[in-house]
């Protein structure tokens, strides 16, 4: 039998309360919206990501996620309320849209999109969002045509780039937390008073992208940058600004270029924090990113682009601003930046890393990637909306995967992946069955059996017209008595998808339902008091056991 991305232990008992009232222990199966067969009971299970997906908020791998962290969704930052992992075997799609990374997901996980249609050419974007399992999803692949690419005339969907509203609105930045009371002891005895807050402005701004781009820290002494002969300009300003800030710079010509240098162990300590350490682990500061002023967002991206970018003029004409990062998460967090300022700006793989020779030296590089935004005219195969940037899906693939993949749940059910927006669904259950609830409890526990042995039916997750009929005869084919629990917005009333032409808004329109949990996804608490009130409802039946 094919397992691919799915588990069979899913039939379990209720409670020795329903065996009081039944007279046999209450047994359930659970649908999850794609269920392949009937025996054992077989069906692809809760949406997941590899767990070395990098997330944007506490910028780490899904897989470090705890509780509590923050991560960027559709709404801007939003906290994390639960994780899940499992054990996956099958195929994950890599989904590309057109200048932006590719993501890998589980097939049944839902994309946020938007669909193109193209017509004499010419692409018409629709303003309705839609949610689309990865499954479903449409690509418009390019097609080269006399040593150009040109794209098909045919319809597609698109990923969405959210353009995140801001939400920060300091003008100066603590260092307390960076400074400790022997070093202060320490500098105020030779009659010195370091500052302890960092303003926040265009200049400072614009210091912090320099420094993303070209400076390096010392541990807990020395800020550095570094610039070449012929940036004499960049090399007065960061002076100037050292200099208002209260440090004392010094300028150190070198054989290959020119450095500038200042000491402070507090800010030291905070570069590291808010901007990373080394190249491969730069980043953005999240003040700078979701400030609500623009105008800071915008000098944080000309010092960066000053110091790391370049012109580059195309051959057939468009000219763009070029930037080049080892840093994953930096380049995420520009693209994301543009999008808040209104610009797509594409990011692409750039040389793969590994071992190679640097000025007669043996060194190890990491893969890095580009950043391309087209500056002198309107840029075609994208739409810029007021809350969201249409990317076209370039291309979808099967990759074979074997190992652990995880999901988690947030306060607005969505975060990014690869800086498209999906959702988060169906953690719940397996939350439930976890250490932490313990389903055990209440006397829920897996075993096995057919549907015929099965009494009560958990349906979650979008029900398609296609997967109707396969629903209604699961439950034709359990045995009286039998119990329905609609779980989730999207089984009670067709949820985000309540608008597509193939999703039935509420499973009740076919099937009896005996219990509605709500919610988007509804926690694991609610299932379970989902699970209690069917429990009383049995425990008052008249029709059953005589009572």
């Amino acid at each position: 039998m094919q397992k691919t991305g799915a588990f069979d232990a899913l039939v379990g008992k209720a409670s020795d309360i329903l065996q009081d009232s039944v007279g046999a222990p209450i047994r359930y199966v659970v649908n999850w919206g794609r269920l392949y067969s009937l025996w054992p009971v077989h069906l692809e299970t809760a949406c997941c990501t590899p767990p070395d997906t990098i997330l944007l908020g506490d910028n780490k791998p899904i897989s470090s996620y705890q509780v509590g962290d923050r991560v960027v969704g559709a709404s801007g930052h939003v906290g994390v309320t639960q994780t899940f992992s499992r054990d996956y075997q099958g195929d994950l799609l890599k989904i590309r849209g057109r200048g932006m990374l590719p993501m890998l997901v589980t097939p049944e996980h839902p994309v946020l999109t938007v669909g193109r249609k193209l017509r004499s050419g010419k692409g018409e974007y629709s303003e309705a969002q839609v949610w689309k399992s990865a499954a479903e999803l449409a690509p418009a692949p390019p097609v080269k045509s006399k040593g150009r690419f040109l794209y098909p005339t045919a319809d597609h969907d698109c990923l969405l780039i959210p353009r995140i509203e801001g939400s920060v609105k300091l003008k100066e930045i603590k260092l307390d937390a960076f400074a400790t009371t022997r070093g202060l002891n320490i500098v105020r005895g030779r009659g010195e008073d370091p500052p302890l807050e960092l303003p926040l402005n265009t200049e400072t701004a614009w210091f912090l992208g320099l420094y993303t781009a070209e400076g390096w820290t010392t541990e807990n002494h020395d800020v550095y940058f570094a610039f070449g002969h012929d940036e004499d300009s960049l090399v007065r300003r960061v002076e100037r600004i050292a200099r208002s800030l209260g440090y004392s710079p010094s300028v150190n010509e070198r054989e290959t270029g020119v450095n500038v240098r200042f000491s402070s162990s507090i800010l030291a300590r905070a570069l590291r924090v808010w901007c990373g350490h080394l190249a491969e682990n730069k980043k953005m500061p999240d003040f700078i990113l979701y400030h609500r002023d623009i105008e800071i967002l915008k000098a944080f991206m000309a010092g960066y682009l000053e110091g790391d970018g370049n012109g580059t003029v195309d051959s057939r004409g468009p000219e763009y601003d070029r930037a080049s990062s080892t840093s994953r998460t930096l380049a995420l967090q520009l693209q994301l930046a543009y999008a808040r300022l209104g610009m797509f700006a594409s990011v692409r793989p750039g040389a793969k890393g590994g071992k190679s020779r640097i000025m007669g030296r043996e060194v190890v590089t990491h893969d890095a990637y580009e950043l391309w935004l087209q500056t002198n005219r309107k840029r075609s195969g994208f739409d810029i909306q007021s809350t969201f940037i249409a990317v076209p899906i370039r291309s979808i693939s099967r990759v074979p995967y074997s190992g652990p993949v995880h999901n988690i749940e947030t306060a607005d059910n969505t975060y990014l992946v690869s800086n498209a927006v999906v959702h988060n669904c169906s953690v719940e259950v397996g939350a439930a069955g976890g250490a932490r609830f313990d389903m055990e409890r209440f006397g829920v526990l897996e075993a096995f059996g057919s549907l015929r042995q099965c009494d009560l039916l958990i349906v979650m997750g979008t029900v398609t017209r296609k997967l109707a009929p396969r629903l209604k005869l699961i439950y034709d084919q359990m045995a009286e008595p039998k119990w329905v629990i609609s779980m989730g917005a999207c089984a009670i009333t067709g949820g985000l998808y309540f608008d597509s032409y193939n999703v039935l808004r509420g499973i009740d329109d076919l099937i009896p339902v005996d219990v509605y949990i709500p919610g988007c996804p509804p926690r694991a608490e609610a299932f379970m008091q989902g699970l209690i009130l069917l429990q009383e409802k049995i425990r008052r039946s008249n029709s059953i056991g005589g009572r």
